[in-house]
């Protein structure tokens, strides 16, 4: 009796570490993470400091993976200085739909530095 509950236990060990040693979540758990960790985030920090705090973690979906953050976009403001956009996917898709901008949050960088996130963060640079 105690020899097969030894061996259970080493089955469960080993496939929580094969689990484990996949490096993805679920997009739910993603998102829901990347939801908590906004909370966290504070204008004026350095864009490392941003990307650190988000963390690499990835999610292993049906079209692929989704990864943190989710995509990055550049541009020069009207006022010269550069803006990077990095959006974190705070939303789970809906059943049969891939994941697109509308299930992101965007963080707004100026010049490597945080100035805001969100969709109001984002119109105030870009109008759009």
């Amino acid at each position: 009796m105690a020899y097969m509950r030894w061996i259970t236990t080493i089955i469960v060990v080993l496939l929580a570490g094969c689990a484990a040693f996949s490096g993805y979540m679920s997009l739910a758990d993603l998102a829901s993470s990347n939801q908590s960790k906004l909370a966290q985030l504070s204008v004026g920090m350095n864009k490392d400091d941003v990307i650190s705090h988000m963390g690499m973690d990835a999610a292993k979906t049906k079209d692929g993976i989704v990864n943190n953050p989710w995509t990055v976009e550049t541009f020069i403001g009207n006022d010269g200085f550069q803006y990077q956009v990095l959006y974190y996917v705070t939303r789970k898709n809906p059943r049969f739909t891939p994941v697109t901008k509308s299930l992101t949050t965007p963080l707004v960088l100026k010049s490597d530095q945080l100035i805001g996130w969100g969709a109001d963060a984002l119109y105030r640079i870009s109008g759009k």
